[in-house]
């Protein structure tokens, strides 16, 4: 009988210790996908919350789609915030800046100057513009053409990024435009006095040959292809085709020239060259 009983407690006891190795290992194997899962659920999280958020200052309606219209694309598929401050409307009338034409029949008042109109017509295209590229996030100051400043521009990208927490902020450089000069000038006050913000330029018209060469911050730059982001960017050229037909030799839009060019960025360190 007492054989029985230590066999009884023997062998449950040599079993245990046969099998603990497995048990052990299958323990050990939980705790660490439970532990990895944890990590990568972590990381993932990391990841968004310190994705970038990318402000584009635009002096007028079409810089940014002349400019960067592939390059915003890009900037949006890698997930980063993008938001867009319009500057003026566009609404100078000269013999260069030719009135253009309610394609898309927009309210207009009947008692509208000529400047207003334009600018109603012009703020209406930039929308269009946005709602292609896929961006609801911009802003649209008014300020009439020629009358931006640099310290307006400053204004702007120092809320934007105290009050918003922008930390990446493209402009147009400096060239013969009043408007574009305010933005090189606001841009250069900015990284004065906030030196490790990411700042990016681009020029509107390096390519033409009747406009002046452009200024930037930097001489370091990098021309992007940006062919694969060419549908939108045509269509959002053919909006402002659309209201102004009468510029196609100034802007050939229709040709999508500028849509499969390189784009033209400069920044301002080398390190920060792609990203």
């Amino acid at each position: 009988m007492n054989k029985k009983i230590i066999l009884l407690i023997t062998i449950p006891l040599i079993l245990l210790i046969a099998f603990y190795p497995i048990f052990s290992a299958n323990s050990s194997e939980d705790n660490n996908t439970t532990i990895n899962k944890s990590s990568a659920e972590k990381n993932v999280t990391e990841n968004v919350s310190q994705s970038e958020k990318v402000a584009f200052i635009i002096p007028h309606p079409d810089d940014e789609t002349i400019g960067v219209g592939g390059t915003l694309q890009r900037i949006m598929e890698n997930g980063s915030t993008v938001h867009f401050e319009l500057m003026t409307s566009g609404d100078a009338v000269t013999s260069e800046l030719l009135t253009v034409n309610n394609y898309y029949n927009i309210k207009i008042p009947a008692n509208a100057s000529a400047e207003y109109r334009k600018k109603l017509i012009r703020q209406d295209s930039f929308k269009r513009v946005m709602a292609i590229y896929g961006c609801d996030n911009y802003e649209i100051h008014g300020y009439d053409d020629g009358t931006l400043n640099s310290d307006i521009v400053f204004t702007t990208m120092e809320n934007l990024y105290l009050s918003e927490g922008y930390t990446v902020f493209y402009t147009v450089t400096g060239d013969g435009n009043i408007d574009h000069l305010a933005c090189y000038e606001g841009m250069k006050k900015m990284k004065e006095k906030y030196p490790n913000l990411k700042y990016r330029q681009f020029p509107i018209y390096y390519y033409h040959t009747v406009r002046e060469t452009p200024m930037a911050l930097t001489n370091n730059y990098t021309d992007i292809n940006v062919n694969i982001y060419a549908t939108k960017k045509k269509s959002a050229f053919q909006v402002y085709y659309n209201i102004n037909t009468i510029l196609k030799t100034f802007y050939p839009y229709s040709s999508g020239y500028y849509s499969i060019g390189p784009e033209r960025i400069y920044y301002m360190t080398d390190s920060q060259a792609n990203s």
